[in-house]
């Protein structure tokens, strides 16, 4: 289970960070450990939040200012130790990979990443793609299979637009969201389609009867 902890859509600012006791809470009922991706420029405002979240889940990068394509692989690590948390993955704003990938996350210090996303029309195309976690230069890669069939289920977006076809779709090995869409907010259909009360619903019935892990942990059950 994966979190994208950025700004609201559309937006700089970050009210959905409201909802942070909400989902630490839903996560406790349901048995779900995750891995929030967080822009590293939140800290700032919501250092007590992010910190608070760390208590019981595991704080990866998701670049410094959520920028499309500009990676600040290495700028978000630093602002990180500069808060004191532990960091060990990325992943990328939008999916968006830079040539050096790989190798910028291995200079960082980071140990996985989950940037890497099969198909989305106009930005990127890996249909070669692993569709499990794979190693790529050391680097532990945890694909996420965006937008091709039978892979609609693989973030609340997708699971929402599709609602209630959706339904029909198996689980995959990685889910993810972001806060913002747990809430009623302006924007783009295909984006905000179904949020708040009714992605929430989605939400539960995604994680009920699974075991849902966050990364960190993933590849320490495999080495054991």
């Amino acid at each position: 289970m994966t979190v994208d902890l950025e700004p609201d859509l559309r937006s700089t600012t970050c009210k959905s960070m409201e909802l942070i006791p909400k989902i630490l809470e839903f996560f406790d009922k349901y048995d779900v450990k995750a891995t929030f991706f967080t822009v590293t420029s939140l800290l700032e405002k919501y250092e007590s939040e992010i910190k608070e979240i760390s208590r019981k889940h595991e704080i990866a990068s998701h670049s410094h200012t959520h920028t499309l394509g500009k990676t600040e692989i290495g700028k978000s690590m630093d602002e990180m130790k500069k808060f004191g948390l532990k960091c060990k993955g990325y992943r990328a704003p939008g999916f968006i990979v830079g040539k050096n990938h790989f190798q910028e996350l291995k200079e960082a210090g980071y140990e996985y990443d989950s940037s890497l996303a099969r198909y989305f029309p106009g930005r990127y195309s890996n249909w070669n793609l692993p569709t499990k976690p794979y190693k790529n230069n050391g680097i532990t890669e945890f694909p996420m299979p965006t937008f091709v069939w039978p892979s609609v289920n693989s973030g609340l977006t997708y699971l929402k637009l599709f609602n209630p076809v959706s339904k029909l779709f198996p689980k995959k090995y990685m889910f993810y969201f972001h806060p913002w869409e747990l809430m009623k907010t302006k924007g783009p259909f295909h984006l905000t389609r179904n949020s708040g009360s009714k992605a929430w619903q989605l939400l539960r019935k995604q994680v009920e009867g699974s075991k849902w892990v966050g990364c960190e942990e993933w590849i320490k059950k495999k080495k054991n």
